[in-house]
């Protein structure tokens, strides 16, 4: 019993990495113990149960705000909520529990579970709609170690972590073969440490100020019809006065009727920009009443003097935020199933990017900025990330904290500057290192004025995507099944 206590703990350990508590070493530490924790199963079945509890651990923990929007917007009660979290992170921990098994299964050593890691990790961003949440490289974006991004992305950053941990765990046990997973641990290291010294993008013109709107709306009435005025009222009111030439941005949902039913207003605050010579890019609802029956998206648009001159329509949707599976069957069943704007119709992979003020801004919604290959494709040709979101579904929990420090990524892993715009934080300015230059308060109404310098160029990520660090998991897997340790896999 006192043995599946330890990849539990273990799990549990692994998000205190993460922000809000930033304690990052905590990351190796975990890794290790649940590495320990397999070495110490008999069978490959208890290995399984071992990285089940594991995975279990981190996912209960780190995700546990899920209940949040469930409980304080869906109307659900904590006894329904909490188990259903509860449900979620059992599954997503299976991943772990597959990880384990075939390592112990094909007697691996540190390599090989550590690129089993990543393809798990992998698969689990994209495979029945993907969760791609709380990747071990993440932990690392304050560290040295994080100049892997711009080569290989997280996914590069995830991999060394986990050789690096499971490798000093072989050396403390002085058992099987330990030079090839201290030889790719050194690489990897000398690897990010240049990583972190090369330049891959230029600057491309002059600074752009920038005006990044926070209405902090609180999310139980943000979608009353008695706030619609009220809360164009408070957008426009931030938005007047602001300085001239500026590019000003409004949240995902700023604006919570149909940018269709509010042309009127949206365009007029547009013109009054345009003016001045600046520019409105704003997210709101959108309606295409060009198909029948008329489709609607969780879009964002640039606002121009003529009305909506461009407009980009979000093509990762949430389950169950933007839209129900099964929807004919389950909705109904419980409130949460009918949450505000939860019909919402991907849009289309090949939509061009937006532009604003003579620059190409590659624009992302909430939980799209999740995907690093989607963005690092899209941000080939542009100049500067933008990213919009409501963050507000998940309080004052750790979500929103854990969702800004994986945006950060992407600018380090594009060599961009990141402009996040939310309704209640966390607003901010990044700059191409993935450090903050500017950030608001939660829970303020407020704007937070800035600038970002246009970049040009592509990052090795940014042309090899997550091949590279794939391939690398794959040859690990495969070295690992040929250069079996001397000794089995066993009880300490």
């Amino acid at each position: 019993m006192l043995k599946l206590l330890l990849p539990l703990i273990a799990g549990l350990l692994f998000p205190l990495a993460f922000a809000p508590y930033g304690l990052w070493p905590v990351l190796p530490v975990s890794i290790a113990l649940g590495y320990a924790s397999l070495l110490n199963a008999a069978t490959p079945r208890r290995a399984l149960l071992h990285g089940w509890l594991y995975g279990l651990g981190m996912f209960s923990f780190g995700v546990s705000w899920l209940h949040v929007s469930m409980t304080d917007y869906g109307a659900m009660p904590l006894w329904m909520s909490i188990p259903f979290t509860g449900l979620f992170a059992a599954f997503i921990a299976l991943y772990y529990g597959l990880t384990f098994w075939l390592s112990r299964r094909w007697r691996l050593g540190a390599l090989g579970f550590a690129g089993l890691w990543l393809i798990a990790d992998w698969l689990r961003g994209w495979l029945f709609t993907g969760f791609p949440w709380l990747y071990s490289g993440y932990a690392l974006i304050d560290t040295p170690l994080a100049g892997l991004a711009p080569l290989g992305g997280v996914w590069a950053v995830t991999l060394l972590a986990v050789v690096l941990s499971a490798t000093v765990v072989e050396l403390l046990r002085r058992r099987g073969h330990t030079s090839a997973p201290l030889v790719a641990s050194v690489v990897l290291v000398m690897l990010a440490l240049a990583g972190g010294q090369a330049g891959f993008t230029e600057a491309a013109g002059g600074k752009q100020k920038v005006a990044l709107v926070q209405g902090n709306i609180p999310q139980d009435l943000k979608w009353l019809a008695t706030m619609r005025e009220q809360t164009q009222g408070i957008y426009a009111g931030l938005t007047d006065n602001l300085p001239t030439d500026t590019l000003v941005i409004w949240p995902e949902s700023a604006m919570i009727e149909f940018y269709q039913d509010i042309e009127g207003f949206v365009n007029g605050e547009g013109q009054r920009l345009a003016a001045r010579g600046g520019a409105l890019i704003s997210g709101l609802p959108w309606r295409d009443q060009q198909r029948f029956p008329p489709t609607y998206h969780n879009s964002i648009a640039v606002i121009g003097a003529d009305g909506a001159s461009s407009v980009y329509h979000k093509q990762k949707l949430v389950p169950f935020g933007e839209y129900v599976p099964l929807q004919d069957l389950i909705r109904g069943w419980i409130p949460f199933f009918d949450l505000p704007m939860s019909s919402f119709t991907p849009g289309h992979p090949d939509q061009p990017n937006l532009h604003a003020l003579g620059q190409e801004v590659s624009p992302f919604i909430c939980y799209e900025i999740l995907y690093p290959d989607l963005v690092a494709r899209r941000t080939a040709s542009a100049n500067v990330l933008l990213t919009i979101s409501n963050d507000a579904w998940f309080g004052r929990s750790a979500g929103p904290h854990q969702h800004f420090e994986m945006a950060r990524m992407r600018a380090l892993e594009t060599g961009r500057w990141l402009l996040r715009a939310t309704n209640n934080g966390i607003t901010a300015v990044v700059d191409p290192h993935g450090k903050v230059v500017k950030q608001l308060p939660q829970f303020e109404r407020d704007v937070l004025l800035g600038e970002y310098q246009p970049r040009q160029g592509r990052t090795p990520f940014m042309i090899a995507g997550v091949w590279p660090s794939l391939l690398a998991a794959l040859a690990f897997v495969v070295l690992g099944r040929h250069k079996k340790p001397r000794n089995p896999i066993g009880d300490l």
